[in-house]
């Protein structure tokens, strides 16, 4: 049975940790008070604009970050600084004993992705959603707040994608747990103890990055395929992919690469989601919960079936 964190109301005290990246000072700052003007207290842990090498502070102290927050009562969610890079070692020393017995919210996107597997693997919730030296330093423009607030306290509806939003480039329908994240990390944990595998659950994968060329989002979906990462899978929800068209030179398209890539693969398959690294919004996807594609003729929608709180 999942686990469900508690839901956060006005007032409640959210941490900022950073597990991956440098941290820059101005654009945190400014994140911390666009959660303030949402309702919540805030509270950055010691650390966060260390730096040691390309990660913010040494693996020891960034462990340290998330465990305080973890076990500190007060806290009712974290929310990651940035990604960039050096979650994947953070894992590797999480206590799981520990965020089981204090199970809390832990929003973030990109490098955070091992997060999301590793909790996933504990059997708890969490929000693929904007960071606070990221989109929320740029205010509300650059986030999609209503998404955010129901992630965050199970106010108001599950998101829904709106009509025309994203575009199908399979038809089909299906319905699953939601799954996934950044696709070079999803990749990357092939073969270790916090691979995706969904191994035979019903389960609605959403995969985005950035800046990949073709021949290496097909190489990293073979990895996922060959390595059981889309068994159980019964659709797939791709990101707007930024920066990962061939030039138009090429003869051929994003859409047919990725078809292409997925081919024994049968269930429906949408594009242009804007989750993650994205131009639009970041929206905040709820992972552990059930959720539902439906793709048509030439377009599609994702819906969220429930809140990630309880």
């Amino acid at each position: 049975m999942v686990t469900k964190p508690r839901a956060l109301r006005p007032g409640d005290l959210i941490g900022v940790a950073a597990p991956a990246g440098p941290v820059d000072a101005d654009r945190l700052s400014r994140g911390v008070a666009e959660l303030e003007a949402l309702g919540f207290a805030v509270r950055v842990t010691d650390g966060v604009l260390d730096r040691h090498g390309f990660t913010a502070g040494t693996l020891e102290a960034r462990l340290e970050q998330l465990h305080g927050l973890f076990a500190d009562p007060e806290v009712g969610a974290i929310v990651c600084a940035r990604g960039g890079a050096g979650a994947g070692r953070v894992v590797a020393g999480l206590a799981p004993e520990l965020v089981r017995r204090h199970p809390k919210l832990v929003v973030g996107y990109s490098d955070i992705t091992w997060l999301h597997l590793s909790l996933g693997h504990m059997g708890m919730t969490s929000l693929h959603g904007p960071m606070a030296a990221r989109e929320l330093a740029e205010g509300e423009t650059a986030y999609d707040r209503a998404s955010l607030w129901h992630g965050l306290t199970g106010d108001g509806e599950p998101f829904r994608s709106a009509p025309g939003e994203l575009r199908a480039l399979r038809a089909g329908q299906a319905e699953g747990i939601l799954r996934g994240g950044c696709l070079s990390i999803l990749a990357a944990a092939a073969g270790t103890p916090w691979a995706l595998r969904p191994a035979g659950e019903a389960t609605v994968l959403v995969v985005e990055d950035v800046d990949e060329p073709p021949y290496r989002v097909d190489r990293m979906l073979l990895q996922l395929q060959a390595s059981g990462g889309l068994e159980g899978v019964r659709g797939v929800v791709f990101g707007e992919m930024k920066g990962c068209a061939p030039g138009l030179e090429a003869g051929y398209t994003l859409e047919e690469v990725l078809l292409e890539s997925l081919r024994g693969f049968d269930g429906p398959i949408l594009l242009g989601l804007s989750s993650g690294h994205a131009s639009r919004p970041n929206l905040t996807l709820p992972l552990g919960v059930p959720a539902r594609i439906r793709c048509g003729s030439g377009e599609g929608e994702i819906e969220v079936l429930e809140a990630p709180v309880s």
